[in-house]
């Protein structure tokens, strides 16, 4: 399906007809196509037209429906079949209830009860005439499209690069779901304006994260503050809904924590509204941090993890005998059995890099064998801390205003897991900024020996921390900050518990990256080569000299 923003109203939503008289079936379409609608014809006879009208709505992406009350049986005065139809459609499209039948107070009742649990059904007597039936079906329509509302959007160049992004191949077919995810989250604008929230310099060329499949925003309704909006697939957004609900709602410490406000989910997509908290100026860390000064970057860190989310932490609780691979792997959406058949068939090419004096083990192979393998996990801990984190805390993900106010967005993985896992995520994505720039290798394998040398958690020493690069160090700096409020807020002293967390984000990044670009994800699999090493030789000299390779 094409569609061209620039003349929106001219796209016709698509109506599901669910009637089980063929004669009012096909009245009903004549009426629809002549008011500029696309009608969507469920065809069958009881059970059958019910199970159609299910396969249709979907196969169509429709957007609203026009439901008989008495699918079943005309006959039958206590056939409500078509008001539970909708019910079940309702969170996807708009429905609404015909009917001749004469008690419609009963059929009032009924869907003011639906209303209870924030359940929409518009409703229209067939003695009314088509007159009233279009009255209905525009207003609906007008909630539910952006087409019919006449819905205005500035800057129209920024739909049409989602939709040519990664992110589009969702609603390929049917790429009005894209602005009409923003009609139903602005149920009452008349006229919207995006902006991009990525304000990664020009001089960043490293995307830090491998998940293209969501967009966030800053969307703006007539003269009102703005709201941070992130698209992503309905099943995400829902999955995101639900944990911000179970864990961040109201639990969250100081003025600075993002409120999700709205959210809707249509067939393929969905978005999430979250309050501008701001007052000033925002952008995210990726950015600020490639712009401030380390004392500015600590600053921020600090506020985050201590007065931001410092409730989770006092909350964690002990956990015996876990294995730090089922922790992670549980918030990643068991990541590792979703890939394992395609990339960890593969082998780590990059060892090479470092040269003839020193060697890693293959880390796939590793990995296979002494994490992913249950009877040889070697990340099973006595014991460790689980609370409440975020679970996807990249830099992209953490907003800082111009008074360097901190807070953070998208939920979709908040929930109970490793507690250092926000700390170690953040390390690992300002590694992972670091991975295409080569210009200086030696400094950067130095880095990687400083960050694997501690065998408790701690900040560096001034003299671990200075590099000929300064990129790195200032990665340095900021890697010690992000430890030391990671002891100060968990008591985990153990270094090995925050190695084997740095190891399966590197694991991670390089399945998830495998794909796309095979060749980006020998940077993460030579440190996480790195790491399997360290772990291999903990308790002894680091790095280890030629003699203690074996």
């Amino acid at each position: 399906m094409f569609i061209n923003f620039s003349d929106l109203e001219k796209t016709k939503p698509r109506v599901l007809i669910v009637e089980n008289k063929p004669s009012t079936r096909v009245a009903n379409q004549s009426l629809l196509m002549e008011w500029g609608y696309e009608p969507v014809l469920a065809m069958g006879a009881g059970a059958s037209l019910i199970a159609d009208a299910k396969r249709q709505a979907e196969e169509k992406r429709c957007s609203l429906a026009l439901i008989d009350l008495r699918i079943l049986d005309d006959d039958d005065e206590q056939d409500t079949s078509g008001l539970t139809l909708a019910e079940e459609m309702s969170d996807k499209l708009y429905p609404i209830i015909l009917s001749g039948y004469e008690n419609f107070n009963a059929i009032i009742k009924m869907l003011k009860e639906l209303q209870t649990k924030k359940i929409e059904i518009g409703f229209v007597k067939k003695t009314e005439g088509p007159f009233a039936l279009k009255t209905t079906l525009d207003e609906e329509a007008a909630k539910a499209t952006a087409s019919k509302r006449k819905l205005i959007f500035e800057n129209l160049e920024i739909l049409d690069e989602i939709l040519k992004s990664p992110f589009g191949k969702n609603i390929t077919e049917y790429p009005d779901q894209l602005v009409d995810v923003f009609a139903r989250l602005f149920p009452n604008a008349k006229k919207l304006r995006l902006e991009k929230l990525d304000l990664r310099p020009a001089s960043s060329n490293v995307s830090t994260v491998p998940r293209p499949n969501s967009v966030v925003l800053k969307v703006y309704e007539e003269n009102y503050e703005p709201f941070v909006v992130k698209l992503a697939r309905s099943e995400k957004i829902i999955k995101e809904v639900k944990n911000y609900t179970n864990h961040i709602h109201r639990r969250l410490t100081g003025y600075f924590s993002a409120r999700l406000e709205r959210d809707a989910s249509l067939w393929d997509i969905g978005g999430a509204a979250y309050s501008y908290v701001g007052e000033f100026d925002v952008t995210t860390f990726s950015r600020f941090y490639e712009e401030k000064t380390s004392p500015e970057i600590d600053e921020c860190l600090g506020a985050f993890f201590t007065r931001i989310w410092g409730r989770h932490y006092e909350q964690a609780h002990d956990e015996v005998n876990v294995s730090l691979f089922n922790l992670y792997s549980q918030v990643w959406d068991n990541w590792y059995e979703k890939r394992k058949d395609d990339f960890f068939r593969t082998r780590f090419k990059g060892s090479n890099l470092l040269g003839a004096e020193r060697s890693i083990p293959e880390p796939i192979q590793w990995f296979k064998e002494k994490i992913a393998t249950p009877s040889n996990d070697v990340s099973i801990v006595e014991k460790t801390r689980v609370g409440v984190t975020h679970g996807d805390l990249h830099g992209d993900n953490l907003l800082v205003d111009t008074q360097k106010n901190v807070w953070v967005i998208d939920f979709e993985r908040c929930g109970e897991g490793h507690i250092l896992q926000d700390f170690i995520e953040l390390e690992a994505d300002i590694f992972n900024r670091l991975e295409e720039h080569n210009e200086n290798f030696p400094a950067y394998l130095e880095m990687c020996d400083t960050i694997l040398k501690q065998e408790q958690i701690q900040g560096f020493d001034e003299s671990e921390i200075a590099s000929e690069d300064p990129r790195i160090e200032k990665a340095l700096k900021t890697i010690s900050k992000l430890r030391a409020l990671a002891r100060q807020h968990t008591k985990i002293t153990d270094a090995r518990e925050y190695l084997y967390g740095l190891l399966f984000n590197m694991m991670f990044r390089a399945a998830m990256i495998y794909k796309t670009d095979p060749q980006k994800n020998e940077r993460p699999l030579l440190l996480a080569g790195l790491i399997c090493n360290r772990l291999d030789h903990w308790g002894r000299p680091w790095p280890p000299i030629e003699q203690d390779l074996s």
